[in-house]
């Protein structure tokens, strides 16, 4: 045992448990990790598809509902609309002002053309703005303007709603004809199928005159 102002024995500094630097680093990207997940605004909407998820911003959760009435469609992912709404904050212009103003519009139980003929009865802006929103989610992405600087900014791709009107005929361009992801889907249903009666084959049908046996071709 070591006395106060005394330095410890090497015994005892040996005895003391070493952390490899495998080990070290591991724990430092786990940290790095852990910290990246709580400052990134998109981690928290990680839900599923036909449910906000909790902790969203309130005009996150104003661009969900929009999107929802907009698009007709109430199973959207949480996580694309964060995304949607977050490049089109960047690539669209006034958005942030005019968002609050088509929001106003909204009324529950409300279909597309009707929120589409308010938008546009109040302000031409709020149209061009309600048809943006629709552009997004239909194609993934949030197209930008060359002459204010902006690139189109790719948010979603197998989710973009365009591929489901013909879903039952085409999948995703680029993936297999089971879709994207049909690995995680459970496997069809063992069956045997039952025993077959063989048919008789018939003899094929002759054709020409058949030579007599021994006849050598002159």
């Amino acid at each position: 045992m070591n006395h106060p102002g005394t330095e410890p024995s090497a015994t005892s500094v040996s005895s003391l448990p070493r952390i490899s630097r495998r080990h070290a680093l591991i724990g430092l990207a786990a940290l790095l990790a852990q910290a990246g997940f709580w400052s990134n605004p998109l981690s928290a909407a990680q839900a599923p598809a036909s449910v906000p998820a909790t902790g969203l911003a309130p005009a996150t959760m104003l661009f969900y509902t929009l999107s929802q009435t907009i698009t007709g469609h109430r199973d959207l992912s949480a996580a694309t609309a964060a995304r949607i709404e977050q490049a089109m904050r960047t690539n669209v212009p006034g958005f942030a002002d005019r968002l609050p103003q088509l929001g106003a519009l909204l009324v529950t139980g409300q279909e597309a053309k009707v929120l589409l003929a308010a938008a546009t009865a109040a302000d031409a802006s709020l149209r061009e703005l309600a048809l943006a929103i629709v552009a997004a989610w239909y194609t993934g992405t949030v197209a930008g303007n060359v002459a204010q600087g902006t690139k189109s900014i790719v948010v979603a791709y197998a989710e973009a709603l365009m591929y489901r009107t013909v879903a039952d005929g085409q999948v995703v361009p680029t993936y297999c004809n089971y879709g994207p992801l049909w690995w995680l889907k459970a496997p069809p249903a063992v069956r045997v199928s039952a025993p077959v009666e063989p048919k008789p084959v018939p003899a094929p049908a002759t054709t020409g005159t058949p030579e007599p046996k021994g006849k050598q071709a002159k």
